[in-house]
């Protein structure tokens, strides 16, 4: 009886062990070519890492490498994967060395693989279509930031101090200027000159008329300037209202994290957005009384949010099951195919990184058909992955050195926004 008990579970362990080949098998990223030192990952993540029409790697993560190679002085292959969960299982077990696309550091991936310093900082957001619609809270919001800028209020306080002395000046200068000619007198050459003059910039720049009501010529003059100081003034306040409320087509407000599951989000699969996602399906499970039938669909739904390593690798899309309930998920293997589905109007929203989602959204089609949230729901630092495996120390510092000399550079900034484009500089 006991050997037929051995020899089951050799017969299990064995099964188990094929099963976990054939997965591992199945969710591979590809093999290097050539001789190298460094086998490097990248997968489609625009416009950090992708490959181009002729089939190398691309990006910004990809340039900065190339840079930091230099210094570290080992030769590299690259290979693409086609998830995130793919590049972790070749760190996992050392068929990757390291991971350029986008990585979020957090606490629990750290326990499995190191990071090297943080590079970047992004943030989760949202990016929902673009309607027509004017949205008039964020319009007002732009008007009082716009008013409110420092730089601003003083520019309009010191334009309102020389309106203040200009006005001072003319009625000062007119009190000591005679109100017209005695009897028997006649005009000088000074006044004819300023008469005329002044007729002549009423007539061309739409004055005429102005003034009128005063009798001597600083009179004139000063309710002249006095239209022109409020004509200007007036311009630009309405440019101020007119930009905000321009601004403010197809914009819409920010959605709080705790209205996500009510939306059908599509978001990138394994990724620290899934995760925030499901976050928010088990605290609005934990809202509910244990009685509510929508607490169960609830469960249920974060449960399937969990990253299984395990589904099957050759699917591009995995969409939630219709429940009934309102919203649902659609996680996909890259964010243009998450953006894709919001833009043929399969989703009413993609959950996922600022950075990424911004550029996208500026790129055809999708430009004027999808914005991005202007707030994140959290930070998010990223840094490349290391695997343990192959001198990951020595590697992890020779890194970490290469990026600080370079993140010391006073062009840094400028040059991860001409990559990545203006104010890729996520906000906070």
């Amino acid at each position: 009886m006991n050997d037929l008990a051995h020899l089951g579970r050799l017969l299990m362990a064995s099964f188990l062990a094929v099963f976990a080949i054939l997965v591992s098998a199945a969710g591979a990223c590809e093999a290097p070519d050539g001789d190298h030192d460094l086998v490097v990952a990248i997968r489609s993540a625009e416009p950090f890492t992708f490959s181009g029409p002729d089939g190398l790697p691309r990006g910004f993560a990809v340039d900065l490498w190339h840079s930091v190679s230099t210094d570290i002085d080992r030769t590299t292959a690259f290979v693409v994967c086609g998830s995130i969960d793919e590049q972790e299982a070749g760190l996992r077990g050392g068929t990757i060395d390291v991971v350029i696309s986008p990585l979020t550091i957090t606490a629990d991936r750290m326990r499995r693989y190191d990071f090297s310093q943080q590079y970047l900082s992004s943030g989760l957001t949202l990016a929902v279509a673009q309607s027509g619609a004017i949205d008039f809270e964020v319009a007002i919001e732009t008007i009082v930031d716009t008013i409110f800028q420092p730089t601003v209020a003083r520019a309009i306080i010191l334009f309102l101090l020389l309106n203040l002395i200009t006005a001072f000046l003319l009625r000062a200068l007119m009190r000591s200027v005679p109100a017209g000619l005695n009897e028997g007198e006649t005009a000088g050459p000074i006044r004819t000159w300023l008469a005329y003059s002044l007729e002549a910039v009423a007539r061309t720049s739409g004055l005429k008329g102005f003034g009128d009501s005063f009798a001597t010529l600083m009179g004139k003059i000063f309710e002249m300037v006095m239209a022109v100081v409020g004509t200007a003034l007036s311009a630009m306040i309405l440019g101020v209202i007119t930009s905000a409320f321009v601004g403010a087509i197809g914009e819409s407000p920010p959605v709080a994290s705790h209205a996500l599951p009510t939306m059908k989000i599509a978001t990138l699969r394994c990724s620290t957005a899934q995760e925030f996602l499901r976050e928010q399906y088990v605290d609005a499970s934990d809202r509910m009384d244990a009685t509510n039938e929508k607490k169960a669909l609830l469960d249920k739904r974060s449960d399937w949010l969990e990253c299984n390593a395990s589904d099957d690798h050759s699917k591009s899309i995995f969409t939630m099951d219709d429940d009934g309930m309102a919203g649902g998920v659609v996680l996909t293997r890259s964010w243009d195919q998450a953006v894709e589905q919001l833009y043929t109007g399969q989703v009413d929203a993609v959950l996922g990184d600022w950075i990424a989602l911004s550029y996208l959204s500026r790129r055809s089609p999708y430009d004027g058909n999808v914005t991005v949230q202007g707030s994140v729901y959290r930070n998010e630092p990223y840094g490349w992955a290391i695997s343990r495996a192959n001198e990951s120390d020595y590697l992890r510092r020779a890194i970490d050195s290469a990026l600080i000399v370079r993140m010391r550079d006073t062009e840094w900034r400028k040059r991860i926004e001409n990559t990545l484009g203006s104010g890729a500089i996520a906000p906070n």
